[in-house]
C-alpha cells in the first residue's frame, strides 16, 4: 500500500538543503586521514538542493521497505555521551550495524570517517532486490 501524493503534502515539514555529490567522471574519494600538501581530502564537490523534509512518523506504521523503500524504526541508543569518540566506536557502531541487519536482513557496513555517521547497506532478502539509494552527502535543515 503506497501512501498518496495527498496524505504525503498533509504531513509536518521543513525545508532544507541537501548536499548531493555533483556529477563526476570518476569515483568520489574521500580519504579517512590528512593527505600530504596539495593533495585534495575529497574528490567530490557538494551541490546543494533546496527539499522539502516530510516527518514520515505520523505514517510509520504504513510505510515499509517493500513498499515504500523505506520505513521508520525507533531505537534508544546505550550511548551516553555521544561527543566521546570511544563510546561511539565501542557501542554506538556495532549498534547501529545490529539495528540495520535486525531491520533489512542486511550485512552492514558502518563508515564512520566523520562524526556524523552514515550507514550503508546492501540487502537482498527472499524476493527483494538489492536496496540501492543516493544518499545525501550532508543535510542543513533551516527554520
Amino acid at each position: 500500500m503506497g501512501l498518496s501524493s495527498d496524505v504525503i503534502e498533509r504531513l509536518p515539514h521543513v525545508e532544507g538543503i541537501l548536499n548531493y555529490l555533483a556529477p563526476m567522471a570518476g569515483k568520489p574519494m574521500n580519504l579517512a586521514y590528512d593527505p600530504p600538501p596539495g593533495v585534495p581530502r575529497s574528490s567530490g564537490i557538494p551541490e546543494p538542493h533546496r527539499m522539502t523534509i516530510y516527518d514520515a512518523r505520523p505514517v510509520a506504521g504504513r510505510l515499509s521497505l517493500d513498499g515504500e523503500g523505506l520505513a521508520v524504526v525507533e531505537h534508544r541508543s546505550s550511548v551516553k555521551d555521544f561527543y566521546d569518540e570511544d563510546e561511539l566506536r565501542r557501542v554506538y557502531y556495532p549498534e547501529a550495524e545490529r539495528l540495520v541487519a535486525e531491520v533489512t536482513g542486511a550485512a552492514g557496513c558502518w563508515c564512520s570517517t566523520t562524526r556524523s555517521a552514515v550507514v550503508s547497506w546492501v540487502a537482498s532478502i527472499g524476493r527483494r532486490e538489492r536496496l540501492a539509494s543516493r544518499l545525501p552527502a550532508s543535510t542543513t535543515t533551516t527554520p
